[in-house]
């Protein structure tokens, strides 16, 4: 029997657990450059480390931050790195920590924020002290807030904003056809499963979109897998994925989950037996490559070693620094890594005259890249939409290799299918 495959895709289509929705009191417009020396920028970072580990993304951020500083600074300003606040997986915790940085420690952005518990009310304090924060789009709150800026743009838009791109099912269709098969993803059929809230519903819509313009035939699409929670038993929703094709298993299986649950899920289908594509977009980690349950896990950023690419070298290098090898970088570590870049080159743009006023404005009229890597991200449009790009990587159980090469492909209105301008 041949072993079932696992995949790992795109950066604009990561769906995880939605905040919950809590009040935001006492919050007013601040005045002056809050975190704002002759010499210093203070920041800190708020993550879930329970899906992206503290060691990774300080490992990310130090990398990029101490290669700046190396160098003097930004307009002779240090970035001074305070710390990593662990969220808990909880919402509550999640404001309660950003407005202790802002209102205590006095930071001057949140970077990276890396935690789908990231809410709206924290995003709307945020944008009311006028404290920047930069990462990963994993939520809504991400979408038009002029302080928010996500590296690669609105991932996951709120209901008023129906759009998404067409890049995850674009990826698999290069990717069979790669393997000799001329018909592609059409005709394939698929199961899309997400996690069980307003996030996973919606992302339910975007994803199902996505697969059809890569041809494939969903066959099954459920918000079936509980959100926050621990599962010790994937069986009830593995059986029914397997069930979904006229009483038989799907050509390819989408996860769209949380890490924990993408893991888990995986691990249940291959104990299953399942012989098809598994596919996900948030389970690259180099240092979970060897084993059974994490052979053919494909994810979202590029960093089987393509040494051909400088800027590929350059990221290395800057690791390399900080005691990470190119074989240990990690999904978690990357997204830091892009999150503390994206930072310094929106302060390069500001120059000397710091506040967060002109940071906004000069963010506002950004463009984020790092070629054949991440971006375009391209700002004000990437308020309200992701870039849509990617590259599909694949496990054989000892290393990852590159299947499909990065590419920027097309962004849709998934309720009425007409093209986005990007």
């Amino acid at each position: 029997m041949r072993p079932s495959r696992l995949v790992a895709v795109v950066a604009t289509t990561a769906v995880l657990v939605a905040a919950a929705s809590i009040p935001v009191a006492g919050a007013s417009v601040p005045t002056g450059s809050r975190g704002v020396t002759s010499d210093s920028i203070k920041v800190a970072g708020v993550v879930d480390a329970s899906q992206f580990f503290k060691d990774r993304v300080e490992a990310g951020i130090n990398a990029r931050f101490n290669r700046e500083n190396d160098q003097g600074g930004v307009s002779g300003r240090m970035l001074d790195y305070v710390e990593t606040v662990d969220d808990k997986h909880d919402a509550n915790t999640n404001l309660t920590e950003i407005r202790r940085l802002v209102q205590e420690e006095q930071v001057f952005a949140i970077v990276p924020n890396m935690t789908p518990e990231f809410g709206g009310p924290a995003a709307k304090f945020l944008e009311q002290q006028h404290v920047p924060f930069v990462g990963w789009g994993i939520a809504e709150a991400w979408c038009d807030n002029d302080y928010g800026y996500g590296f690669t743009g609105c991932i996951v838009p709120p209901a008023s904003i129906p759009n998404t791109g067409d890049t995850w099912g674009k990826l698999l269709d290069k990717y069979f056809k790669a393997q000799g098969d001329n018909q592609g993803g059409k005709g394939k059929t698929a199961a899309v499963i997400t996690e069980d809230n307003d996030t996973g519903k919606r992302g339910l819509q975007e994803i199902v979109f996505q697969a059809k313009k890569g041809g494939n035939k969903v066959v099954y699409q459920k918000a079936a897998v509980p959100a926050g929670q621990a599962i010790s038993d994937y069986s009830p929703f593995v059986n029914d994925m397997l069930s979904s094709n006229n009483g038989g298993p799907p050509d390819i299986i989408y996860l769209v989950t949380a890490a924990t649950n993408t893991l888990g899920l995986a691990g249940a289908l291959k104990d299953a037996g399942y012989q098809g594509l598994i596919t996900n977009a948030v389970g690259y980690d180099p240092a979970l490559v060897q084993g059974a349950r994490r052979e053919g896990v494909f994810t979202q950023f590029d960093l089987p070693q393509d040494t051909e690419n400088p800027a590929m070298q350059n990221i290395i290098e800057a690791f390399s620094t900080v005691g990470v090898s190119a074989d240990k970088i990690s999904q978690p570590a990357l997204a830091a890594y892009f999150s503390a870049d994206m930072f310094v080159q929106i302060l390069k743009k500001v120059g000397k005259n710091l506040t967060p006023e002109r940071f906004a404005k000069a963010a506002s009229k950004f463009t984020y890249e790092i070629p054949g890597v991440i971006g375009p991200t391209k700002f004000p449009t990437a308020f309200k939409q992701g870039a849509p790009c990617g590259t599909l990587v694949q496990s054989d159980g000892t290393q990852y290799n590159i299947v499909v090469p990065y590419d920027c492909y097309t962004n849709y209105n998934y309720k009425t299918g007409k093209k986005l301008k990007y």
